[in-house]
């Protein structure tokens, strides 16, 4: 009777915590659910970015806009970014580093001075990110950073 309730007591130990399966035998490899799956090359910790953009050379100058930007695993509740998954995969293009982001290298803006600043403060992937870049014209901003700070 006790070597029963043990292994019944095993049986819901290990199905409510994902090492066995329900439709499979006792012990055998429970598939994660899809939430707990990641992308290769991408850890637990996710991505959480307080992404500005300024017209001037300051963070606060003009009227500044602000978003939220959430990357997987996060449940992206507190996203606000207009197109977060094209922004996550940039930042993931360059494992956060923002400075490394030229995702337009041979496109044409004019040189026409007309600063924008952009600054970036959170996490990437358990990691802080600090970031800021005063760039001549929206163009330069857009065509470096794309979908980041296009908002």
């Amino acid at each position: 009777m006790k070597t029963t309730r043990a292994l019944a007591l095993l049986a819901t130990t290990l199905l409510t915590t994902g090492l066995a399966s329900a439709t499979g035998p006792l012990g055998s490899a429970a598939t994660p659910s899809p939430t707990t799956v990641l992308a290769p090359g991408t850890s637990a910790l996710g991505t959480s970015l307080r992404l500005t953009v300024a017209h001037g050379e300051t963070p606060s100058s003009g009227t500044p806009r602000t978003v939220t930007l959430e990357c997987p695993p996060y449940g992206g509740t507190a996203t606000t970014h207009p197109d977060p998954v094209t922004a996550c995969r940039l930042v993931d293009s360059v494992n956060g580093d923002l400075n490394r982001l030229d995702v337009d290298p041979g496109g044409v803006c004019t040189d026409q001075y007309d600063p924008y600043t952009a600054t970036a403060s959170g996490t990437y992937r358990g990691h802080p990110v600090s970031f800021r870049h005063t760039y001549g014209n929206h163009c330069v901003l857009l065509r470096t950073t794309g979908a980041v700070f296009d908002f």
